[in-house]
């Protein structure tokens, strides 16, 4: 029996560690958390919150090192690894990068900040350097121009934790082939390099660097570019040549600003995000359309990973739903509990008795079993419900519901199967 340690954070370590549940039944599993890991979910999910929601021994660093059998996977972990303390040589990182590229820090930044079309993600060896261990798999990453460091971010979760899985089974059975990195082109990067604490637009340059400013340091749960004491989200090129000095403004609205660079004009769309839900709940939708011009806002969420489209289908605005369905709303998108918006369009149903959005959703393919970061689906809560009998018979079926009694002895529900 060998022991598979998962050391890290977010999404990526949380989905590596539900898969070798599911996967490596006759191992052990055992996690090491990151120091900032509190056991809350939030815009990413927390490793120790489902480490102990599926019973898994969380151990300290040194805790592992003299685990003789011992399969360790750095996943986005804070701290630095020394080989030498280890019993075991099976020390394995995922690099959000293609290597020998961007070794070290601010991996989802630089690239856009440097103006490249693509970069990717390493599964590697740990060896005594930073991220200079041999390769076992690696995978490129398109960089888009609309991308921010936030939605690049993304991508390389989703593939990182793809490349951990495609490669875990050789790893756990020690038959991975591995190559070293080659020392031309390699290039790290510091903690230090950036200082986002003090980050604010830098308007003596070109359109084409204030754009890729924009794009690079957009990364919303953290922070926005900020200018003028305003935040921005996104940065439009213009065809005008630009004929004053670089900052000056040209025009300057509730959604956007135009201003002056080195050789275009730049239109700079504000961060309005909080005034695009306080028009969508009034339903005051002709503004709430004006202010949600920016492709970075039509997907936006809040601290409570909360979008124009959830806000949208809570308050049962239906012309908003479909307008933001039109300009690119994520239909799949879920809050930082999980909860999908089926899930918010059952509490509006519930609320009201108005189904109409519940149903159109259905029928756009809202998965309806999917279930919430707390293992529920909305079947679940609907039989919770006392107020089950007001649910449209349609509804029910949709849900597979069981038909529900109330059982004035129990002072409960009674499920009975229609079988």
């Amino acid at each position: 029996m060998k022991t598979i340690c998962i050391a890290g954070k977010n999404n990526i370590a949380v989905d590596v560690l539900l898969y070798c549940i599911n996967t490596y039944k006759d191992d052990e599993i055992v996690v090491v958390c990151n120091k900032n890991d509190l056991g809350e979910n939030g815009w990413q999910r927390s490793l120790l919150w489902h480490a102990r929601k599926h019973d898994i021994r969380v151990l300290k660093l040194n805790e592992v090192y003299g685990i003789e059998d011992l399969v360790f996977l750095s996943v986005e972990f804070d701290r630095i690894i020394r080989p030498k303390r280890f019993s075991s040589a099976r020390l394995f990182n995922i690099h959000f990068s293609f290597l020998p590229l961007y070794k070290g820090c601010h991996t989802s930044v630089l690239p856009i900040l440097h103006g490249r079309d693509k970069t990717g993600v390493t599964f590697h060896r740990i060896d005594s350097g930073i991220d200079t261990g041999e390769i076992i798999d690696q995978e490129e990453v398109k960089i888009y121009s609309s991308d921010t460091s936030y939605d690049l971010y993304k991508k390389l979760i989703s593939v990182g934790t793809k490349l951990i899985i495609k490669n875990l089974s050789d790893v756990i059975r020690g038959t991975e082939q591995s190559w070293k990195q080659e020392s031309h082109g390699s290039t790290y990067y510091s903690i230090n390099e950036i200082k986002y604490s003090e980050l604010c637009l830098d308007i003596n340059a070109t359109a084409y660097q204030i754009q890729n400013q924009i794009r690079a340091f957009s990364f919303r749960p953290y922070q926005l570019l900020v200018w003028n004491k305003k935040r921005y989200v996104e940065c439009e090129i213009l065809e005008n040549r630009s004929v004053w000095r670089p900052g000056t403004i040209l025009e300057d609205t509730e959604v956007y600003t135009v201003i002056v660079s080195i050789d275009y004009d730049v239109k700079l769309y504000k961060d309005v995000l909080l005034e695009i839900f306080s028009a969508i709940e009034k339903k005051e939708n002709s503004r709430a359309k004006k202010l949600c011009v920016s492709r970075q806002l039509v997907n936006a969420q809040d601290r409570h990973g909360r979008s124009p489209l959830t806000v949208a289908v809570y308050s049962g605005n239906i012309e908003m739903v479909e307008y933001l369905l039109q300009c690119g709303a994520d239909i799949c998108v879920k809050d930082w509990n999980g909860s999908t918006l089926l899930m918010y369009a059952k509490d509006y149903g519930m609320n009201t008795g108005d189904w109409s959005l519940f149903r159109m959703l259905a029928e756009l393919g809202v998965d309806i079993n999917e279930k919430d970061y707390a293992g529920l689906s909305l079947a679940d809560y609907i039989s919770e419900l006392e107020k089950i009998d007001s649910i449209p018979d349609d509804i029910k079926k949709m849900l597979n519901l069981w038909e529900a009694r109330f059982d004035k002895e129990s002072s409960g529900f009674m499920i009975e199967s229609e079988m």
